[in-house]
């Protein structure tokens, strides 16, 4: 039986204002990010979910629950659902990283296949984490609907990950928007992407000030 899979990124955080590496480092969400994660939960009000699973950063867990609202369904944390551990990076301005590690930060935007982190982890050993981590949430909510909540760098992996694209295509991936919808059925063994990086959403935001 098929299942239908919700994937979203967290709402916008201080850090993605200020141009920081994030990784496992949290940031909070700032007024726009909550508001962007109650104007998804708006939009999905009707959909029947299963679980929400969310990455267990705080950035994300409090998307979820933003989007949950006043609905039981449950809320389940995944470790392996965590964005891209980036190491010493993780806190850093862009520039910063920029300058003192040039080559490294060229390839891990633009060329993903020749990353080498100085002591985080490769784009391969992270779609393999998260790959596995939405094949087992799949597997576990046969024919049912379920929202799974991520990071940026995630959800550009599961893109090539879907499509069987070589990790060099991560770099040419559609950027994901905050609080973006994205919609993949799993009708094993093949995963259909309905929908991606969707924000039509956004316009009931005005709704959740």
């Amino acid at each position: 039986m098929a299942t239908r899979i919700y994937l979203t990124r967290h709402g916008q955080t201080e850090w993605n204002l200020q141009k920081r590496m994030q990784g496992h480092k949290n940031s909070d969400l700032t007024s726009l990010g909550k508001e962007q994660a109650k104007a998804l939960g708006l939009r999905m009000k009707d959909v029947e979910l299963n679980a929400i699973y969310t990455s267990s950063l705080p950035r994300a867990m409090q998307t979820a629950e933003l989007i949950r609202g006043k609905n039981g369904i449950p809320v389940i944390p995944d470790d392996n659902l965590r964005e891209i551990y980036l190491g010493c990076w993780e806190g850093m301005l862009f520039d910063e990283v920029e300058k003192k590690y040039p080559e490294q930060f060229d390839n891990f935007w633009n060329h993903p296949e020749k990353y080498v982190s100085v002591d985080g982890e490769s784009f391969n050993d992270l779609r393999i984490r998260v790959g596995k981590a939405l094949l087992n949430i799949a597997k576990q909510n046969s024919g049912k609907d379920v929202l799974v909540v991520a990071h940026g760098i995630v959800i550009k992996a599961l893109y090539t990950y879907f499509r069987n694209q070589p990790i060099a295509e991560i770099a040419h991936s559609p950027y994901t928007h905050s609080a973006c919808l994205c919609e993949i059925v799993f009708n094993p063994p093949v995963w259909d992407v309905m929908k991606w990086n969707d924000t039509d959403h956004y316009k009931y935001i005005e709704e959740t000030k």
